[in-house]
């Protein structure tokens, strides 16, 4: 059991690390946080339930997973291609494409919850 609550304790550490990783090193990160607070006010705003704002807050953090995992992706690129390479420029892509499909599934998601309030549903 201490070895449980050992690990526990090491591991809340290194995810406290990697929050702060990526919200020093990453602009995208911390523009990612700031959208996704003032989309929260907006959503208590209109006064959605409060499985709507679980549902908003889920994807917020599914978001800023992607981005922590395309910052990991990028990392990794840099230390094995640190030259311009095809590899590189794909890899980085496609993580970029994560990060954006995930941006526009929330965003949806507010517009939708916007719309619903203004036809008072």
């Amino acid at each position: 059991m201490r070895g449980w609550i050992e690990h526990f304790i090491g591991a809340c550490r290194w995810s406290a690390s990697g929050v702060a990783i990526l919200f020093k090193g990453e602009m995208a990160a911390r523009m990612e946080l700031a959208a996704g607070l003032v989309a929260l006010a907006w959503i208590l705003f209109l006064g959605r339930s409060l499985a709507e704002i679980g549902v908003f807050l889920m994807l917020a953090f599914a978001t800023l997973s992607v981005e922590a995992l395309n910052t990991a992706v990028e990392e990794i690129v840099n230390r094995v291609s640190p030259e311009r390479s095809e590899f590189g420029r794909r890899a980085k892509d496609l993580g970029s494409a994560a990060v954006m499909f995930m941006l526009i599934a929330t965003g949806l998601y507010v517009l939708m919850l916007t719309v619903a309030s203004l036809l008072g549903s």
